[in-house]
């Protein structure tokens, strides 16, 4: 028995134990996605801070997870790796997805992506979306559809590229102002 797998069955364990622990875990592994992108939808129309801040961490955090996600797809069409459940016997806590690659862990990455375009240019909402992110994981592992190196790649793949965008962001930035200048133009013309 590999380490992967027993890390995977030291989080695995709890499921089935306590219902309202095992609902909201489902809750969060399966609403998780939609309540990040809930979120930078507020920050592209809040008018709290700078308007046109806001727009470009949206903008980059779109463009970070993008690109993140693409990378994992390629990496699952060249590799494909069986879920926990296919090999072992685990607890599931979702419907079961047997021709769904298990790695890397796409909800992982993308969530990882999010939070790290956000934390880069606010620390203090970064870091809860990083927590966030971070719980992600785990629900993946918990539910049994991951096992905790598909989710460590995610993180690591989403931590690269957020990494690489940011570091060559002059290169795509004036395209992010010019689309920002659109909408701040079109609202404006709208009021």
């Amino acid at each position: 028995m590999n380490l992967d797998f027993k890390i995977f069955e030291a989080i695995n364990q709890f499921a089935g134990h306590n219902n309202i622990l095992d609902q909201s875990v489902v809750f969060f592994t399966k609403y998780g996605p939609l309540l990040f992108g809930l979120f930078f939808v507020w920050l592209w129309f809040t008018k709290h801070g700078n308007r046109a801040e806001n727009r470009k961490i949206v903008l980059f955090a779109f463009t970070i997870a993008v690109v993140t996600i693409g990378i994992d797809k390629v990496i699952e069409m060249s590799f494909f790796r069986s879920r926990p459940f296919v090999n072992h016997d685990v607890t599931m806590l979702v419907d079961k997805l047997d021709s769904d690659p298990s790695f890397p862990s796409n909800h992982t990455a993308g969530s990882f992506a999010l939070a790290l375009a956000l934390f880069w240019k606010r620390r203090k909402m970064g870091a809860v979306l990083l927590v966030f992110a971070g719980l992600m994981a785990l629900s993946r592992i918990f539910v049994g559809v991951h096992y905790p190196t598909d989710v460590l790649t995610g993180a690591f793949i989403a931590l690269v590229v957020a990494f690489l965008i940011i570091w060559q962001r002059r290169l795509i930035e004036p395209l992010f102002n010019w689309i920002i200048r659109l909408f701040t133009r079109r609202g404006s013309h709208a009021v």
